[in-house]
């Protein structure tokens, strides 16, 4: 019961006032404690469009408990209080199936012939200056601002806040952020990539890897996958925005270039009782990827990848996001 109500299952129908399909049906499987391995990638893509990101939208679900009416009035504050009926087409085109292709802001490539084959051979691929310069310093205070740190006072790098897990900033929504999501090169790159416009963007999160010192050790994961491995592994992509200048030894993102041509052959060729995740890639020749403050990197989603300790002297500052299709399924086996 919540405040005198019994929660049922929402149907995908079931709307609020914003009239969105399955947002409904999100709060009561999350008030029942239920979910639907079937439904999952369509929960991302509702909460993926509008822009609230799934780690903050499942906090507010869970640590809350709102009521529907609540968590409707939590989403549209995040558009100022109104969600725009754009947005709430491309939620409705998810459950309906239908395609709503947004007409592109550029329609030059992006991505040269020999950008495009330098993909298709190693699996990943630098989008230089796809933001301005001004736009990353905006970012980059936004990072800072929200971490409580100075930039030029080293000491506050390192200080305990709730806000930074790991090397992960808890900070998805800003001005400056979400015109980065924005980037009309950016979307472009994805769209040659993925070959059609039938897109949306995810509202992730931001990251922030300080220097390794003597009492700190980097806290950042190894080189691994986001995705299953359940065969055969299907197309996905992901993309790190650096807002820094990031040397290869300043945390770069490091991966494995090739690996999404071999994987499948050397998931057969593992030995038994081998599990792939806990496989130490240092013998692979991992590469660290530096690139400029601005620069874009989007790489396969099979390739083994990860950040990587700090040996610099600042920090490595990132934004995370991606664009993929509205009616992307996700794998149902989790290996």
């Amino acid at each position: 019961m919540i405040e005198g109500r019994q929660v049922l299952l929402a149907e995908s129908t079931e709307t609020g006032i914003a009239g969105i399909y399955q947002l409904k049906r999100i709060w009561s499987k999350a008030r029942l404690g239920i979910t639907y391995e079937e439904e999952a990638q369509l929960d991302h893509s509702v909460l993926g469009i509008l822009g609230v990101g799934l780690l903050p939208a499942y906090s507010f679900l869970y640590q809350q408990q709102p009521v529907f009416e609540v968590f409707e009035q939590w989403v549209a504050a995040h558009h100022g209080g109104a969600i725009p009926a754009d947005v709430v087409q491309q939620c409705n085109a998810l459950f309906t199936q239908q395609a709503v292709e947004v007409a592109p802001l550029i329609r030059e490539d992006v991505l040269s012939p020999a950008d495009m084959a330098f993909w298709e051979e190693h699996g990943y691929v630098i989008v230089r200056n796809a933001i301005p310069q001004a736009d990353c310093a905006a970012s980059r205070n936004a990072v800072w601002d929200f971490l409580g740190m100075d930039e030029q006072d080293p000491a506050s790098w390192y200080k305990t806040t709730e806000a930074l897990q790991g090397i992960m900033v808890q900070l998805y929504r800003h001005p400056a952020l979400d015109k980065n999501r924005a980037s009309a090169k950016i979307r472009r790159a994805f769209e040659q990539i993925w070959g059609h416009g039938n897109l949306v963007v995810t509202a992730d999160k931001t990251g922030f890897n300080p220097p390794e010192t003597d009492s700190y050790t980097f806290r950042g994961s190894n080189l691994h996958w986001d995705v299953s491995l359940a065969q055969p592994i299907p197309f996905g992509v992901q993309g790190i925005l650096y807002l820094t200048d990031t040397l290869a030894e300043q945390g770069a993102l490091t991966l494995v270039p090739g690996f999404h041509r071999t994987i499948s052959d050397w998931l057969l060729q593992l030995p038994a009782g081998i599990n792939p995740r806990n496989v130490d890639f240092t013998k692979y020749n991992p590469l660290p990827v530096a690139a400029n403050a601005g620069d874009f990197i989007i790489w396969h989603h099979a390739l083994p990848h990860g950040s990587s300790p700090n040996r610099a002297n600042t920090p490595r500052i990132v934004q995370y996001l991606y664009w993929q299709p509205l009616h992307y399924e996700l794998q149902k086996e989790w290996v």
